[in-house]
């Protein structure tokens, strides 16, 4: 089944059943499961990871690259961030999405989420001094969640989602699931009764740690989102046709308009507070990279074509580069996957494999750019670049299509066949590109106080 596929499947069995009504200790649980099961029946179960060996693994490594004597300070603001989120400015790897938050509110801890390669790079490169690694929180959890297995899970109304996975089809632990969940909440409640809380916390990504989201509800304490990535209808994280107080954040800061009009749409009950805050990097990376990366290749092709990967996808984008790059030899193309572990080969001369450099500064520089559906295409629009997509299994028209038009020099291919006429296109036709971001909000989250705080 297709992640779309998947989304609607979801979307249909919240029609028919109220599954709000699954509750674990009065709280319902379905705000975690709809992902999970969309994982689970695609295949992808990056939100169900948490437990793995290889992720043991990776926590354990990285404990001490941050000195935990951090966290028992007392700091305003606590920013929960990924490692894989920082990219390199003047020798400096700053966070792409927060990096405001510690520029607006400079006494905030960072508890950031551990990289595979995050000690190939030093230390010293990371500006922000007052940071622990989320590995001890990760570690905790991970622990637990083991001890706990021999244990049950009492639910209320279980035999209604018994019912419904079994009505379905659907192959799903959500025991598992549940106790990642039920262990994220009670090692959080430690932590909060242990260490000096703060007034607010900020989260890139909640629905991976909405255990943690629930023991800071339950604290009183708000909790903010910053839009990382794609957001919309088809999402699986905002998309629901229910409300959770306790899961789900407080305030969510959106990129522009389109974000901020659908979150305020009929249907949606992901947050009430939305705010416009823009992306902090855009604009700082634009005023940064002023020498051409592709300088030495510029008298051998008449076009770079960035190309951006996602996790998931890399192998379709992948082929689609290595077809397009044959019958297009004075092209580049540049590829840059999602995750620097993504293990792709290419041996057509005109492929450069780059992982693990910053997208950014070859955003800025070159002259198109290709993906499926990652949010790298909203970012060249503040670059004025143009995007070819690559419309597999209808990704990029059902992100995409409602949000970006050919005037804005947005073009769907469904296979390397319409990919001749679509370069040609986005060469020779001038465009209208589109203000995604609002501008000039770095400051936005301090000016007014979020529905939690007192």
């Amino acid at each position: 089944m297709t992640y779309l596929e998947a989304v609607a499947l979801i979307k249909k069995i919240e029609q028919k059943h109220d599954m709000m009504l699954v509750k674990y200790k009065g709280v319902s649980v379905w705000p975690l499961l709809r992902i999970n099961i969309i994982d689970a029946i695609t295949g992808n179960n990056v939100t169900m990871k948490s437990t793995g060996v290889s992720a043991v693994k990776q926590v354990l490594s990285t404990l001490f690259y941050y000195n935990p004597l951090n966290g028992f300070c007392k700091h305003k603001v606590w920013l929960f961030t990924a490692y894989e989120r920082r990219k390199i400015i003047n020798g400096r790897k700053i966070l792409r999405v927060s990096g405001c938050v510690t520029e607006a509110e400079p006494d905030t801890l960072v508890i950031e989420k551990p990289s595979p390669d995050q000690w190939s790079h030093p230390r010293s490169e990371v500006p922000e001094k007052a940071i622990v690694s989320e590995s001890w929180l990760l570690f905790m959890v991970h622990a637990l969640a083991i001890l706990s297995k021999p244990f049950s899970i009492k639910l209320e109304k279980e035999k209604l989602l018994r019912d419904v996975l079994d009505g379905y089809g659907i192959k799903f632990d959500y025991v598992s699931s549940l106790k990642v969940l039920i262990s994220q909440k009670q090692i959080f409640d430690v932590v909060l009764a242990f260490l000096p809380k703060p007034k607010k916390v900020i989260i890139e990504c909640p629905y991976t740690i909405m255990g943690y989201v629930w023991s800071l509800h339950e604290h009183g304490i708000p909790v903010i989102e910053l839009q990382h990535g794609v957001l919309n209808d088809k999402h699986y994280a905002y998309n629901s046709e229910y409300r959770s107080n306790e899961l789900y954040p407080d305030t969510l800061c959106v990129f522009g308009d389109d974000e901020y009009n659908y979150m305020q749409s009929d249907g949606c009950y992901y947050c009430k507070d939305v705010r416009k805050t823009g992306l902090y990097y855009m604009e700082l990376a634009k005023n940064s990279f002023q020498v051409d990366p592709f300088a030495g290749y510029r008298s051998h092709y008449k076009h770079i074509v960035l190309v951006a990967g996602q996790r998931g996808y890399e192998d379709q984008m992948a082929k689609y580069v290595r077809e397009a790059a044959k019958v297009t030899s004075e092209c580049l193309y540049v590829y840059v996957p999602r995750n620097t572990d993504a293990g792709l080969s290419f041996k057509a001369p005109n492929i450069v494999y780059r992982p693990g450099i910053n997208i950014y500064e070859y955003m800025i520089w070159c002259d198109l750019h290709l993906t499926i559906s990652s949010t790298t295409c909203l970012e060249c629009q503040y670059y004025h670049k143009p995007t070819i997509f690559y419309n597999y299994s209808n990704m990029s028209k059902s992100y995409y299509r409602s949000v970006l038009t050919e005037d804005n020099g947005a073009v769907f291919t469904n296979d390397v066949k319409e990919y001749g006429d679509a370069l040609k296109k986005v060469l020779t036709q001038k465009f209208e590109f589109k203000e995604v971001f609002a501008l000039d909000t770095i400051c936005l989250l301090y000016t007014s106080p979020s529905p939690r705080d007192a």
